[in-house]
């Protein structure tokens, strides 16, 4: 076991390696054998492969509102535009995982239509579902979509052959590359389009809320958080940045308050022993 591990952490980034680990702890725990990563050998293996390799985890690009309307924007008025606006606006709302998003069914949908219920999660394993709301703005893209699609049972959003619904939900991949395609219809930069990814929306929300001064319990609950660890490295990248606008503003004010003349309506007076 030991050994496995320091050969994979030569070519494996660390993220891999700690999966495979506990997937080999799972299936020991399954047959009801000894678990051997507590074995003092393979503990130091997996400390040499962290103190070898990076365990941070690159971070997608946030789908932040900004980044959202052009996208929206940007979208063709056809099915499958209707449908590509729709499925942004409800994930950026809803903080939906990609994974949740195409479980979503119309049943879930509440009869105004501001309403969905999320019914299963990654933290949510026996399906006690949590609520989320939409937006004015995401109720008329949905409607717009339900309207012209005429789904009235099943799949929320559903994937289209040759034009036409094909009555099956999207997959996980599926929304990914509606995201891309949106991204490169508004014109993003290369980088930007590959940095975005199914995950965006989620990121891209809870960014635009702690940058707006909601309380991270909020945050949390809203995109159905358990641990304020996973939240953080959501919104490090926002709150290190609204943290700098602040120090470069407050600088810029400091500095232009010291090259400010004397208000004062009185004329400096010279130091002693400086008059001529």
């Amino acid at each position: 076991m030991a050994q496995f591990i320091d050969n994979e952490a030569e070519t494996k980034a660390m993220s891999t390696v700690k999966h495979r680990v506990d997937a080999i702890r799972f299936a020991h725990l399954i047959a009801d054998l000894p678990c051997p990563n507590q074995h003092s050998e393979v503990r130091l293996a997996v400390r040499r492969a962290k103190r070898r390799k990076s365990t941070r985890q690159q971070q997608v690009l946030g789908l932040t509102k900004e980044l959202l309307d052009r996208m929206v924007v940007a979208c063709p008025d056809t099915l499958s535009g209707r449908r590509d606006a729709a499925l942004l606006s409800v994930g950026y709302d809803t903080l939906c995982r990609s994974g949740e998003l195409v479980l979503l069914r119309i049943e879930h949908l509440s009869p105004c239509r501001t309403r969905l219920l999320i019914p299963r999660s990654k933290n949510d394993q026996f399906g006690e579902g949590r609520s989320a709301y939409l937006s004015d703005d995401t109720t008329a893209h949905l409607n717009e979509w339900l309207d012209a699609s005429q789904i009235t049972k099943g799949a929320l959003f559903q994937g289209l052959h040759t034009r036409k619904l094909g009555e099956r939900p999207l997959v996980t991949a599926s929304v990914r590359r509606i995201v891309k395609r949106a991204a490169e219809r508004a014109e993003l930069t290369r980088p930007e389009v590959s940095a975005l990814s199914g995950h965006s929306m989620r990121v891209g929300a809870a960014q635009d809320m702690f940058v707006a001064g909601f309380e991270t319990l909020g945050i949390m609950q809203a995109g159905g958080w358990k641990s304020q660890n996973v939240l953080a490295r959501y919104v490090e990248h926002a709150s290190t940045h609204s943290m700098h606008l602040r120090r470069w503003k407050r600088l810029s004010e400091i500095h232009a308050e010291a090259r400010m003349p004397a208000q004062s309506g009185l004329a400096l007076q010279p130091r002693y022993g400086c008059e001529r």
